[in-house]
């Protein structure tokens, strides 16, 4: 019998790989017409092979807030043209950030949220005490293109 040799664990933090064997990335700003524009910000950043967008809020084309049942629609609608302008769609989400202002709204979120992504992308909801223009909830979302 051979004896058993322990492996050794080696930390990500420990790899060193020269800087030109690392893929020059090029980094550009995403905007489509289909949804309001936030004024001090990119809608998403495209880089690297994937699309970040900037956290979503319930607004429409003009950036007026809805306050009604469909805001949580509202934020999947616009996240999906984002998307689109960027190469890339909602099956290919790959992380979700939910921030809210209370946790109980996560079934009603689920509701919509659910059937979109069957894929069940990794996903983090965060009670949070404020959010931009007092709504209620703010999503951001990763995806690969």
């Amino acid at each position: 019998m051979r004896p058993v040799v322990p492996r050794r664990t080696i930390r990500v933090s420990q790899i060193r790989l020269p800087s030109s064997t690392m893929a020059k990335s090029t980094v550009s700003s995403v905007h489509t017409n289909m949804t309001y524009a936030p004024i001090l910000q990119s809608q998403a950043i495209k880089a690297g092979g994937q699309v970040y967008l900037s956290g979503q809020i319930p607004a429409d084309v003009e950036g007026n807030l809805i306050k009604r049942s469909t805001r949580k629609r509202t934020i999947i609608k616009n996240t999906e043209a984002i998307l689109n302008e960027a190469g890339s769609e909602l099956d290919r989400v790959v992380k979700v950030v939910i921030n809210v202002k209370d946790l109980s709204i996560m079934p009603d979120f689920a509701s919509v949220y659910d059937p979109k992504f069957p894929h069940r992308p990794a996903r983090s909801m965060v009670e949070v005490t404020r959010l931009p223009a007092g709504v209620d909830i703010q999503v951001d979302f990763t995806a690969v293109v």
